[in-house]
């Protein structure tokens, strides 16, 4: 196998043992070929894993090429992240370090910076579980500023109050990123003392003081709500800036994507740098997988302008990751250029032909227990 089909076979999907993987992506390109897994183990050894990480990164600027949507001029973000369960080998076990039930499960903390309004992962980052999420966030943000679209728009990221803090808020300041961030009470007695409303502060750090605007608001289960940001637009009201702080909710499907359908945690190797070369991997299969949608959102919308439905429908994403596994990489390896454009658009119908309804205002509790997918000792794809 040659370096770049070994490439397209890591970014398959297959999630099964690594024979059947190899044995099946043969099967479907038509090829009769055979690999043992060692000899795959070999040669996956001699790709690094920037190598997926460069990949990643260029497929992400070319996105940024096409029109994308805004929020009042801005390109909207949000950063999160997210605990990874790894096979619980030793080597994993000490670079990345360990969680779970007695503290002895090999795991990872993986975080995304991603774009909210074009589904769009921006920044991906695989790090040792004792690298905390804002340390990660701050490496989120230089990158960011490293982006040649960079340049192209104001950047506004949105935050949780697990990242709340002066030291972020004012860093982003100085970087020209404008944020909303929701903080907990007692982030400032100056803010527990506000009351609800819209209201401009200036607090100190350091020997600064910083002017932030605090929006003070209760939710429907009667909490208090507080987000701070440094947009003084008044223009903008509270009501918009509540909104777009539930804006933030499809990082959270992002990573139910990522690991439920996309099996991001049923890593093919059990050595760092295969952990790594998965992750990237899964990161630029994801990014596809949301160009397809939006294209076939695009012309599910336009077929529905003139029908009177009760709902309006999207792309059932299930349907379509198993669309993209059955199609994607065949497509890619095809050389004609013809062939490969009439190959695309059968992947964007066969996406289109099965949908679900939208079902706007629907709530979905954060479940607190972290449950293990794949077992630690005997992935199915290792």
């Amino acid at each position: 196998m040659g370096f770049k089909k070994l490439v397209y076979f890591m970014l398959s999907m297959i999630k099964e043992s690594s024979q059947n993987a190899l044995e099946r992506f043969f099967a479907v390109n038509g090829e009769d070929t055979y690999m043992t897994q060692q000899a795959f183990s070999e040669a996956r050894q001699k790709i690094k894993w920037e190598a997926f990480r460069e990949m990643f990164d260029h497929a992400t600027e070319v996105q940024y090429t096409n029109e994308i949507e805004l929020w009042r001029g801005m390109r909207v973000s949000a950063s999160d992240g997210s605990k990874m369960s790894l096979p619980n080998d030793k080597p994993l076990q000490e670079f990345f370090g360990t969680a779970g039930g007695g503290n002895k499960s090999a795991t990872a903390q993986g975080s995304l910076l991603y774009d909210l309004f074009n589904n769009i992962v921006m920044d991906a980052r695989i790090e040792p579980i004792s690298v905390d999420e804002r340390t990660i966030a701050w490496m989120h943000i230089k990158h960011l500023q490293e982006l040649k679209s960079f340049k192209e728009w104001k950047e506004l990221i949105i935050f949780d109050r697990g990242y709340s803090s002066k030291e972020l808020f004012a860093d982003l300041l100085s970087r020209k990123i404008h944020c909303l961030m929701r903080v907990r009470e007692k982030f400032s007695t100056q803010i527990d003392a506000l009351g609800r409303g819209d209201h401009v502060i200036e607090l100190c750090h350091g020997e600064k003081l910083i002017r932030m605007r605090v929006i003070k608001f209760r939710l429907s289960s009667g909490e208090i709500e507080t987000l701070i940001t440094d947009i003084m637009d008044k223009t903008i009201k509270m009501k918009e800036f509540k909104k777009l702080y539930f804006k933030r909710w499809p990082i959270e499907t992002k990573y139910d994507e990522l690991k439920k359908k996309l099996e991001i945690e049923n890593f093919s190797g059990r050595l760092v740098d295969n952990i790594r070369q998965d992750f990237f991997a899964a990161m630029v299969i994801t990014n596809i997988a949301a160009d397809f949608f939006s294209e076939a959102q695009q012309a599910i919308e336009k077929e529905q302008e003139k029908k009177q439905n009760k709902y309006q429908y999207q792309v059932n994403l299930n349907h379509e990751i198993g669309v993209l596994k059955d199609h994607l990489i065949k497509t890619l390896i095809e050389e004609d250029d013809i062939k490969r454009g009439q190959m695309f658009d059968l992947i964007v119908e066969l996406i289109k032909k099965r949908v679900i309804p939208k079902r706007p205002n629907r709530s979905f509790p954060r479940k607190t227990p972290r449950r293990v997918r794949f077992h630690q000792n005997h992935k199915s794809n290792c």
